[in-house]
C-alpha cells in the first residue's frame, strides 16, 4: 500500500502538485507504519511510533529520521513555502522505509 501511495506522490511531484504530493506522502508514511506495526492509523502517534519501532529494533537515528520526515511533510503540506523540497522528501521517504523494512523483517 505504501508503494502505491509513493507512486502517486511521485506523480504529483512530477506535476509540481505539492498539496497532492504531501497528502500521499503522509498517507504512505502513516499507512506503512500501521501495516507493519499492526496499529490502526487512527491510533498512531509520533510517540507510539517511536516506542513500537524501538521495540522492533530500529535505531534511534532511523526512528527520528522517519518521525522527522512526517513532521516536515505535515508542515510543508500547510506551509508550502517552507524549506522542505518535494524531491528531498520523496527520497527521504523511500530511504526511511527501506531502512525500517530491513529491521522490521529480520
Amino acid at each position: 500500500v505504501a508503494l502505491a501511495r509513493f507512486r502517486a506522490a511521485e506523480k504529483y511531484m512530477k506535476e509540481q502538485n505539492t498539496r497532492g504530493f504531501y497528502e500521499e506522502m503522509l498517507r504512505g508514511l502513516w499507512g506503512y507504519l500501521s501495516d507493519k506495526l499492526n496499529i490502526p492509523v487512527a491510533d498512531l502517534t509520533k510517540e507510539s511510533v517511536r516506542e513500537s519501532l524501538s521495540r522492533k529494533g530500529a535505531s534511534v537515528e532511523d526512528i527520528e529520521a522517519y518521525v522527522g520526515l512526517i513532521t516536515d511533510c505535515e508542515y510543508a503540506q500547510y506551509a508550502p513555502s517552507g524549506s522542505v523540497q518535494i524531491e528531498d522528501a520523496y527520497l527521504r521517504g523511500v530511504g526511511a522505509i527501506s531502512r525500517l523494512e530491513a529491521v522490521i523483517n529480520k
